[in-house]
C-alpha cells in the first residue's frame, strides 16, 4: 500500500512539474520608461518636485500628462513619470511644457514583438538605447530594460 501511494504522488507529482502556466498576466514587460526628476545644481541627488503644465508626445495631437488641478488653477506637482513608448518606432520625443519654457527630451529605443503563448495576446517589450536633450541640464539612462521590476529608467537633471 505505501509503494502505490509513493506511486501515484511521484506520478503527480512529474504531470505537475511538467505544466507550462499559461497566466497571460505573468509578462513583466511594460510599455513606460521611468522618468525621474532631480535637482541639477547640489552635490547630493535630490528629487526635484516638478509642475509641467502639458506632457506631451511631440506627434501626437493628444496630451499624456498635465498636471494642471482641474478644480484650481494650481499645477500638482510630481517628482516622477511614466512616458509611454510605442512598439511601431524606435524613437518617441516628448515636450514638457511649463509657463515659460519648453523642455524635450528623445529616447531611441528597440521594440520587441514577444508571443508567449497562443492564447495570450502578443505584448512588446523594450530596451533604451539612448536618452538626450537640448533644453535640460542632463539626462542619465540608468536601466536600458523597460521592465515592472525596475524603478527607474531615465534620470533627469535640472
Amino acid at each position: 500500500m505505501r509503494k502505490g501511494l509513493f506511486i501515484v504522488i511521484g506520478v503527480w507529482l512529474a504531470i505537475a512539474s511538467c505544466q507550462e502556466i499559461k497566466d497571460c498576466e505573468l509578462e513583466s514587460s511594460t510599455e513606460y520608461a521611468w522618468v525621474y526628476f532631480y535637482e541639477a545644481d547640489s552635490v547630493e541627488q535630490y528629487e526635484k518636485t516638478v509642475a509641467f503644465s502639458l506632457v506631451q508626445e511631440e506627434s501626437s495631437e493628444y496630451y499624456l500628462f498635465s498636471t494642471l488641478d482641474d478644480d484650481t488653477v494650481a499645477y500638482d506637482t510630481t517628482t516622477y513619470m511614466p512616458l509611454l513608448l510605442n512598439g511601431e518606432t524606435h524613437e518617441v520625443k516628448y515636450l514638457f511644457d511649463t509657463d515659460s519654457i519648453q523642455y524635450e527630451l528623445t529616447m531611441l529605443y528597440e521594440p520587441h514583438l514577444r508571443i508567449y503563448y497562443d492564447e495570450c495576446e502578443p505584448v512588446y517589450s523594450f530596451k533604451l538605447d539612448s536618452v538626450y536633450s537640448p533644453d535640460f541640464d542632463s539626462v542619465v539612462l540608468v536601466n536600458r530594460n523597460v521592465d515592472i521590476a525596475v524603478g527607474t529608467n531615465v534620470e533627469v537633471y535640472f
